[in-house]
């Protein structure tokens, strides 16, 4: 397969309620192919709720860990097979971005820092309501250290964010 028919990724990087899911859906008609908006979340919520028995912390660290290298995998597959993809995925643990850099090696990936104040994020996390206090604070998906495009969703909407993403994405080319 030449490089050409591979297919790209646009990782959107960053805490919880920090926008992604939203910048995610605003490229979608922004970009001049056709891509796939393919949100962690959405293979979480694949994985059933109702189980015969419960499960411990270790026993749901290693579950949230298969279902992190599955969507690694998922991602994949779908690239190497010429198709775009946009992930929402916050590369919160070191393993997380090793492993994926390691699944994705060879592929077009542009990795966008997706941030937001601290006091914003709190109001967001609140006013959603869907997600453990505390959890997009807890967040550090930085450490990494090298972004390709930066955007801070504390003032600025979605649909700003997702233009200036798409036109610096589409000005690398």
């Amino acid at each position: 397969m030449s490089s050409s028919e591979k297919g790209r990724v646009i990782l959107l990087n960053g805490p919880s309620s920090s926008g992604k899911s939203s910048i995610g859906q605003a490229m979608l008609p922004l970009l001049a192919d056709p891509w796939f908006l393919v949100p962690v979340d959405g293979i979480s919520g694949m994985r059933s709720t109702e189980h015969t028995r419960e499960l411990d912390d270790d026993e749901i660290r290693e579950m949230l860990r298969r279902t992190r290298l599955g969507y690694h995998r998922v991602v994949a597959a779908l690239v190497s097979t010429g198709n775009d993809v946009i992930m929402d995925y916050p590369l919160s643990e070191p393993w997380r971005l090793a492993d994926l850099l390691d699944v994705l090696d060879g592929y077009d990936v542009t990795l966008v820092h997706v941030r937001c104040s601290q006091d914003e994020l709190i109001r967001r996390e609140r006013a959603r309501g869907d997600r453990p206090e505390g959890l997009a604070v807890s967040q550090n998906v930085f450490a990494h250290g090298y972004n390709d495009i930066d955007v801070d969703t504390t003032r600025r909407t979605a649909a700003d964010c997702a233009e200036e993403i798409v036109r610096r994405f589409e000005a690398r080319r």
